[in-house]
């Protein structure tokens, strides 16, 4: 996964795409930002806002693609890289928490997804149970690869995991 403190450059977006034989308009599906924001990215006229391109890296990086960094030594690159995070698109209500059932590297995991983190990436003081699902499903592969972060950071410890804005990017939401 790319170092949360750096970006892509418009050819490692365009060469994701191809990776996966996508089209700018399923980009813009899945990352859930504007088409024609991807556009002027990969035609290197303008750079997205920070949450826009964070948006791009998760949906790649959910879709199986691994971006390298620039080195002293090497190019920037983008490859498929090994995921090891299954999940189930099913959402399970927990209190007020949203659970997404998944495997570890084969080992099974609740992710946890707080109504208060829920709520801030929404911007709401309190929001319905309803809100809150319509908003992890529309935030999920950022949801996922922010849970596929904390376990390589800590490992698959435990029977489950509860997401924190710490395991986001600065500027995600």
């Amino acid at each position: 996964m790319i170092d949360e403190a750096s970006t892509i450059s418009a050819a490692q977006c365009r060469a994701a795409r191809a990776l996966l034989e996508w089209s700018q308009e399923q980009l813009a599906v899945n990352a859930r930002v504007a088409r024609p924001t991807i556009a002027d990215f990969e035609r290197s006229t303008r750079f997205p806002m920070r949450n826009n391109l964070l948006s791009m890296i998760s949906a790649f990086e959910a879709a199986g693609i691994g971006f390298i960094a620039e080195t002293d030594s090497d190019g920037a690159g983008v490859r498929f890289r090994h995921v090891e995070l299954e999940y189930s698109k099913s959402l399970k209500v927990r209190g007020d928490d949203l659970v997404v059932a998944a495997k570890y590297r084969g080992v099974r995991i609740d992710i946890v997804v707080p109504a208060e983190l829920l709520d801030d990436i929404d911007r709401t003081p309190v929001g319905t149970i309803e809100t809150r699902r319509h908003s992890a499903q529309e935030h999920l592969h950022q949801l996922l690869v922010a849970a596929e972060r904390h376990l390589q950071r800590t490992g698959a410890g435990g029977a489950e995991i509860v997401l924190t804005v710490g395991d986001f990017p600065d500027g995600t939401f």
